[in-house]
């Protein structure tokens, strides 16, 4: 029988299910690794030098005094086993060619220098049905590895016994078919192999629905977070037709296995502008976006009166008020202010911070918002 516990701490929990809380949380989204660089020079302090290569501090989080969200996660291994042995094929100045771990040949630059970007992707792992009943041994669902042990079971309970929520992490559907893939492969796979994909739609739902299956019957979860990345500005990089056809299903069983368990919460990191596709995620019970991407089109106000209260935002604050400061940053605040009182929505920049982004302009607005929001 599931816990029947009423009361959860987490801010973010008691904002997105619309109970009474204190203010919003203050949390922020990482950072461009160069902006780490830029900012030891600009008054960052020396004793964060270690985080010169993080998107995700959780030092730098601390220096700016984030708030930290009261949550319990559930271990679920869905990942390869055995992994690619990383091997450089080529050396080309700064950069080299390999294979990493999961199977993805690409040039690329090492130990993260400077002048790092996104790797030139060359080769992944699965082109055909052939390369994918190969891969697939590597993600076997009677692995031993895709258990959950009876030790972080025993620390999620007592999680849930001093009132923290409960959640559970999972790469998408399309993310997960674009790193066997690429993005390119993908595309043509749905018309050339649509049997295949929906074969690995399927196998990656079993891969993550079944350890929410095997838990006892008294561990909740409150969310289910899931990473896709799966638009650009100009929308969705699959249609709401063809989303339902393929990737849905996949949503389906996941989300289902998790609302048996009580999960009111699900919450998507979707890049660019994904709004076509919206309302598929929320037939499943996806019902959080973040982070709302002001320069891709996204506009919250829009997606609020178009799918109302059921929809939860997160994110949606421009980055490019913080690059000119002052009375810029003041202008994108007052713009979202009604939203927040709105309810059901937390705001922070919409993406990664960017180099651009002088560090006391990043002061200047943590201070505006934190009035904003209520954080004394």
């Amino acid at each position: 029988m599931l816990n029947t516990r009423t009361w959860i701490a987490d801010r973010l929990y008691r904002v997105f299910t619309y109970q009474k809380v204190d203010r919003v949380p203050d949390v922020e989204f990482g950072y461009w690794p160069q902006t780490i660089r830029r900012w030891l020079n600009e008054g960052l302090p020396a004793g964060l030098e270690s985080e010169r290569n993080c998107m995700f501090s959780a030092k730098v989080d601390a220096h700016f005094g984030f708030d930290v969200g009261d949550w319990a996660g559930i271990p679920v291994n869905t990942g390869m086993n055995p992994c690619f042995e990383e091997t450089i094929l080529e050396r080309r100045g700064a950069a080299v060619v390999m294979r990493d771990s999961s199977g993805v040949v690409a040039q690329r630059y090492l130990n993260d220098a400077d002048e790092s970007s996104i790797p030139h992707y060359l080769r992944f792992p699965v082109e055909t049905p052939d390369d994918w009943r190969e891969m697939k041994q590597r993600y076997r669902l009677d692995d031993p590895v895709r258990s959950i042990s009876a030790y972080a079971i025993e620390e999620i309970r007592g999680a849930m016994k001093t009132g923290k929520a409960v959640s559970v992490w999972f790469c998408g559907f399309y993310g997960q078919l674009r790193n066997w893939m690429g993005m390119e492969n993908l595309s043509i796979a749905f018309y050339e192999y649509p049997e295949m994909i929906h074969d690995m739609v399927e196998h990656w739902a079993e891969l993550c629905a079944r350890p929410i299956d095997s838990l006892p019957p008294d561990i909740r979860i409150d969310m289910v977070n899931w990473w896709e990345d799966m638009a650009s500005k100009n929308g969705p990089l699959v249609g709401p037709r063809m989303f339902r056809e393929f990737i849905q299903p996949g949503y389906h069983r996941v989300m289902q296995a998790a609302r048996k368990r009580g999960c009111a919460l699900g919450m998507v990191d979707c890049d660019g502008n994904p709004h076509d596709i919206v309302a598929n995620w929320m037939e499943e019970g996806v019902n959080i976006m973040f982070p709302l991407e002001v320069e891709a089109g996204v506009d919250p106000y829009a997606w609020r009166r178009e799918f109302g209260p059921e929809l939860r935002l997160k994110g949606g604050i421009a980055k490019e008020p913080l690059v000119r400061g002052g009375r810029a940053i003041d202008r994108e605040l007052e713009r979202i202010r009604p939203l927040l009182e709105s309810g059901g929505y937390i705001p922070h920049l919409d993406h990664l911070v960017p180099p651009d982004i002088p560090y006391r302009n990043y002061c200047e607005y943590l201070e505006k918002k934190r009035k904003l929001i209520g954080k004394l």
